[in-house]
């Protein structure tokens, strides 16, 4: 008797030990109950994989968004499959590329060493990467965490469009300042909550993807969750601004940083452009002592015109001027595999909408879209195609449906998952879109009426439906 109880009380303690972790998506909730689990999509070339040998114990994730997800005590290699390391950011041997075996998301796996002794400041590494997240759409912020005995694994989103280094002497003045101020909205908000990188620098740095928006993010994030004396803090905080200075000085001259460089721009050599409007923002951000540079740079009107003008040029590129008219119930669906399958994407047209919504009323006129596209012609015909209600004004939800890549959106794979996230039983009723706000079970009900002549709908039905929108 006293031995099974022992071993009884060994078998609590270690499932007492196992951490927790969230998981990718909610539509796991389905996927993790049923014996034939969907087959990873391939969203990379076919290249070797290879398995983690070792079983992980996973441990709580951050958590970066307000959904409730259920919580799983699965090992890593059960969500995860590893890439060869050939596809992640180069000279950064503690990264690895993984892609989720559900939705085939491809993200970053950081390999975190464990000391061999105890050690008070990795704990709070580890505490903070559990714990803390930061708003900014420009940070690339760990999603989950697991561990084995040697390391955690921080898993993060994977930025696709290279390191931002690779740009220098590439790109146009009025881009790299766009550039920066991105990288200072990065930096403003850190500081905000009286911390700092510390070690920042260009190679800190990746674009999102591989299109020519100059949208970036800030991927060596560990360095913001280590523990730091508050002594120092205001030191480190200069030091990233003036690192941010000597960014935009390297990506537009594409000349090598040394111990002397800031010396060397302070003193206005002849043969550099001390005159324009880059080059002063280098010596402002070098010369700053408090974070009232924020502030002063924001009121630099020739400042904020070059990024509204490439904000602009963003918004332009990703509104889609002629698209198929949806369904109400269409449209819906829309919204929730957009959420699904491309959140980061919804989150910078939020962030677009948000700011181009001058009196606050949740909603864009003809005068705010024409600001948001930095464009003066008549847009009565593209402003008539968005206003899907025809109420005379834009919605977030009517901007983000023509702002979603239909093409890359609407595929079998996508489809299906969406399915499972939808339907009970097999099928899709009109009940199960209550979860949306602002949904009309009425309507949606009677556009599946008049699509599937039933008040329920199948996954083929499911299927026709969205395909008709290519």
């Amino acid at each position: 008797m006293g031995v099974c109880q022992s071993r009884s009380d060994r078998r609590k303690s270690l499932k007492q030990k196992q951490l927790q972790i969230e998981s990718e998506q909610t539509i796991q909730e389905k996927v993790k109950v049923k014996e034939n689990v969907v087959p990873r999509h391939k969203t990379m070339p076919s290249i070797h994989c290879y398995s983690s040998k070792e079983k992980l114990v996973t441990c709580k994730s951050v958590i970066v968004s307000k959904i409730k997800k259920r919580v799983y005590g699965e090992a890593l290699a059960k969500f995860y499959t590893v890439l060869n390391s050939q596809f992640v950011y180069k000279s950064n041997d503690n990264m690895g590329l993984v892609q989720h075996n559900v939705t085939g998301v491809v993200r970053v796996a950081r390999n975190i060493l464990k000391p061999t002794e105890p050690n008070q400041d990795f704990d709070n590494l580890i505490t903070n990467l559990q714990e803390q997240s930061y708003s900014s759409l420009h940070f690339a912020n760990i999603i989950e965490l697991y561990q084995d005995s040697k390391s955690y694994y921080a898993i993060q989103e994977y930025c696709s469009g290279g390191l931002l280094i690779d740009k220098c002497g590439l790109i146009k003045e009025e881009e790299a300042i766009y550039i920066i101020s991105q990288i200072l909205d990065i930096l403003e908000e850190i500081h905000k909550q009286d911390n700092c990188h510390g070690s920042l620098s260009i190679s800190s740095f990746a674009l999102h993807d591989q299109t020519n928006n100059h949208y970036v993010k800030l991927i060596d994030v560990i360095p913001v969750f280590q523990a730091k004396e508050k002594s120092k803090i205001s030191e480190m905080q200069k030091d990233d601004r003036q690192a941010v200075a000597l960014i935009l000085f390297q990506l537009i001259t594409n000349k090598p940083i040394t111990s002397q460089t800031v010396e060397m721009i302070i003193k206005r050599p002849k043969d550099l452009p001390t005159r324009t409007e880059w080059y002063q923002l280098v010596v402002l951000l070098l010369e700053s002592r408090s974070s009232i540079i924020y502030e002063s740079v924001l009121q630099n009107k020739q400042y904020r015109q070059i990024v509204q003008k490439q904000e602009a040029r963003y918004t332009e590129t990703i509104i889609n001027k002629s698209v198929k008219r949806t369904s109400y119930i269409q449209q819906k669906i829309l919204i929730i595999m957009n959420s699904i399958f491309f959140k980061e994407r919804q989150l910078q047209l939020e962030k677009i909408f948000k700011k181009n919504d001058e009196n606050r009323n949740g909603t864009l006129s003809k005068e705010e879209l024409q600001i948001a596209l930095g464009i003066e012609e008549i847009i009565d015909d593209l402003f008539e195609n968005i206003d899907c209600d025809g109420n005379g004004e834009i919605d977030l939800d009517e901007f983000i449906l023509h702002s979603c890549d239909r093409k890359a959106l609407i595929t079998d794979f996508n489809l299906e998952a969406t399915f499972k996230e939808l339907s009970r039983k097999e099928y899709i009723v009109p009940s199960n879109f209550s979860r949306l706000k602002n949904c009309n079970e009425e309507k949606i009900e009677n556009d599946m009426t008049n699509f599937c002549n039933s008040k329920r709908m199948s996954l083929e039905q499911f299927k026709k439906l969205m395909m008709d929108l290519l």
